[in-house]
């Protein structure tokens, strides 16, 4: 079994995928799940895996997937007795299945290691390719006659823009630092993409110019608004090797906590769908699982315990326990 999620973790981390891990760590009987027992949860909501069924199933993805989103770990316990108990790192569950054992269950992110796209072969790109290799970043570079020897620590450099050769976009972020050439062509194919983190080096003048300019072009306002410009943290950069470090700082701020300190507030006016870049997975999420109204924790609608019509809705159960208590006062549960 050990092997085979390793082969698993190995090949959704060549994708660029954002997973959790989820172990057992502690056991009262009887319960289906056992110390040492793990699991992948992928944001789909897919489990691979084995850390137990009913309600520890649908608990451990509920709580896997905000793990995922917060890139923090937390602990969970699962009991009769429930509780109250609750931090960033730990949240008491009671557990409805008539096997009323006990769980605990440690879940961690697994978050690959972004890839950094950079536009132009200026100062500031040469000085923020060289900053981001050192941070161990995957990074690829887009300039006209751009090569090897003038970024000899990318991974990759192409001599056009051209973003159809990569095959996953997650975890990527753009930064267009052309300083004048073709600024306007650049910034339009990197926001065409799916990247939710596109920033662009430029003054407050040429980023309200650039943005007309999109808007114009028939870039959405909303995905203008997107736009970061000018890029990075304010720390009253001057030198190329300054801008850089406070560009690359806010990829970083970015990155580890899902939304950077930004010096302008029009992004934070966007949704956090729309910034976040995870409608597809949760839009899937949706399609293939449903919110157990007892205790509130995702039931697979391809794998439910139980299937209840109520009023004229199909509604899921996890386990036996949140049956009866829906099927004894359904009303409390669900609104007409």
């Amino acid at each position: 079994m050990f092997n085979e999620l390793a082969l698993q973790i190995e090949k959704h981390l060549a994708k660029g995928a954002n997973f959790a891990i989820a172990q057992v760590v502690d056991r009262i009987a009887p319960s289906s799940g056992k110390v040492g027992d793990k699991a992948l949860i992928l944001e789909t909501g897919e489990v691979i895996g084995w850390v137990g069924g009913g309600c520890v199933r649908g608990i451990v993805i509920k709580e896997a997937l905000e793990v995922i989103r917060t890139r923090r770990y937390r602990r969970i316990r699962i009991s009769p007795e429930g509780g109250t108990r609750q931090t960033p790192t730990f949240k008491e569950y009671v557990m409805s299945c008539q096997s009323k054992g006990t769980l605990e269950v440690m879940i961690e992110p697994v978050i690959p290691q972004p890839e950094l796209i950079v536009i132009g072969k200026s100062n500031i790109a040469r000085k923020l390719v060289q900053m981001a290799s050192a941070g161990d970043f995957r990074v690829s570079v887009m300039a006209t006659d751009a090569d090897v020897q003038m970024f000899p620590t990318a991974d990759n450099v192409a001599e056009n823009v051209d973003f159809s050769t990569f095959k996953n976009l997650n975890n990527t972020y753009i930064i267009v630092t052309t300083q004048g050439e073709d600024d306007e062509l650049s910034v339009k194919k990197a926001l065409e993409t799916s990247v939710t983190y596109v920033g662009f080096v430029a003054s407050l003048k040429k980023s309200e110019d650039i943005k007309k300019y999109l808007t114009d072009a028939g870039i959405s306002e909303a995905r203008v608004s997107q736009l970061r410009s000018p890029v990075g943290l304010d720390i009253n950069a001057k030198l190329a090797s300054e801008v850089a470090i406070s560009i690359l700082a806010e990829v970083v701020d970015h990155f580890r906590n899902g939304k950077a300190a930004h010096r302008t507030s029009e992004q934070d006016k966007t949704s956090t769908t729309e910034m976040s870049g995870t409608a597809p997975a949760a839009d899937k999420f949706a399609e293939d699982y449903y919110i157990n109204p007892v205790c509130n924790v995702p039931v697979s609608k391809k794998n439910p315990k139980h299937i209840v019509e109520y009023q004229g809705e199909k509604v899921y159960f996890c386990c036996d326990g949140c049956k009866v208590s829906f099927e004894n006062a359904p009303e409390k549960y669900i609104s007409s």
